[in-house]
């Protein structure tokens, strides 16, 4: 772990916050094949009726399915519904 991250595991703790709440990493949940929801991304880069894709600070995340709505979505937050098929993750270059 770098320096810099232990720094931040070291602050949540102080601070008594959730070690996500300060970090760079996305969370990824699912709730069946209907719901994904996707914490700390960077934005949309694709949005189509059967395939979504987010921006994250190290991979890019392609959601494959059909019949995708967009439930919720802020600056740290994304919620997909539909039905999932299959999620592909990318490492960026």
């Amino acid at each position: 772990m770098s320096r810099f991250n232990n720094f931040r595991s070291k602050l949540a703790d102080e601070l008594e916050i959730p070690n996500d709440a300060i970090s760079d990493n996305f969370e990824l949940t699912m709730h069946g094949n209907k719901k994904v929801i996707i914490e700390n991304h960077l934005g949309l880069t694709l949005y189509e009726d059967n395939q979504v894709s987010v921006k994250t600070r190290d991979q890019d995340i392609t959601i494959k399915g059909s019949k995708f709505k967009i439930e919720e979505i802020n600056q740290y937050k994304l919620i997909v519904k539909g039905k999932i098929k299959e999620i592909v993750f990318g490492m960026k270059e």
